[in-house]
């Protein structure tokens, strides 16, 4: 929190993440406060402003490997409620989940690569 503002090294980073191919958002499955700890960052993402919060990104729910099926269920559930869209399933430890977050992230980078690809043919083509 306040990394919009300039607190610690935060608007160093938001800086760093907007130049970034993929957008990896992982949320703490132990916290207590998972979905005010998601609300938090996409409230930076907003403050920071340059679009940061709209641009695409992938929401993981992180230690699973912690928590049994209903509670996976229940937490994913109410995470998907407050992203909106799909959340996915991890665990760093046990590495549940890990490849297909990869994937996806995989996905991201060469989707973006592709329009930027594409901008720039376009670009180049009214050039003389």
């Amino acid at each position: 929190e306040g990394a919009s503002e300039g607190r610690g090294l935060g608007d160093l980073f938001l800086g760093h993440v907007d130049r970034g191919s993929a957008r990896l958002h992982l949320v703490d499955g132990n916290s207590g406060t998972l979905i005010e700890d998601y609300q938090t960052i996409i409230g930076e993402l907003e403050a920071y402003g340059a679009g940061l919060a709209d641009k695409p990104r992938i929401t993981v729910l992180n230690k699973v490997d912690a928590m049994d099926a209903e509670e996976r269920a229940f937490l994913r559930d109410e995470l998907e409620a407050a992203v909106g869209g799909p959340v996915m399933l991890m665990s760093g430890v046990s590495r549940e989940g890990v490849d297909d977050v990869l994937r996806a992230l995989r996905a991201q980078i060469d989707a973006r690569l592709a329009a930027e690809a594409e901008a720039n043919a376009e670009e180049q083509s009214w050039q003389p």
